[in-house]
């Protein structure tokens, strides 16, 4: 952007204080006064704008639309925190398990597994595991458990 475009910016967002400066009338302080009412509903228009894209981002997040990359061919089996930052992940690639450390500043391959770990189907959402139905089945195993003990 040219310093003259710059420039011509900065003094028509100076005007209303040059008119004001040039004539002490009651006229001026309504330009003024509307001045700084048009830059209030620009900063309120702006603020809906970031908030309407934090709610988009979201949304897709939740909606796992960046996941299921290459086809379903690269999933995420399963996580372990080992650290307040830090993480062991299992991943599928194709044919192949990684076992993959995760820090704040790198991915490491920890180990490439040779013989596959067999999962449960029953507990999967295509071929990743799905933590809410892991959740859920630990839960209702919980409860199951608490009533025996309470019958006994």
């Amino acid at each position: 952007m040219p310093f003259s475009s710059i420039l011509l910016f900065c003094l028509s967002l100076a005007s209303p204080i040059f008119a004001w400066a040039a004539d002490a009338g009651e006229k001026t302080l309504a330009v003024t006064t509307g001045f700084s009412g048009m830059m209030g509903q620009m900063l309120l228009v702006l603020l809906l704008v970031i908030l309407l894209l934090l709610v988009l981002a979201w949304m897709l997040k939740r909606a796992g639309v960046a996941q299921g990359a290459l086809n379903g061919q690269l999933a995420v089996l399963g996580a372990v925190s080992v650290g307040q930052r830090e993480k062991v992940v299992l991943i599928q690639a194709g044919q192949d398990q990684l076992l993959v450390g995760v820090t704040a500043s790198e991915i490491s391959l920890l180990h490439l597994l040779s013989e596959p770990i067999a999962l449960d189907n029953s507990n999967q959402s295509g071929s990743a595991l799905s933590i809410t139905d892991s959740f859920a089945q630990k839960l209702s195993q919980a409860i199951t458990k608490r009533q025996a003990k309470g019958t006994s």
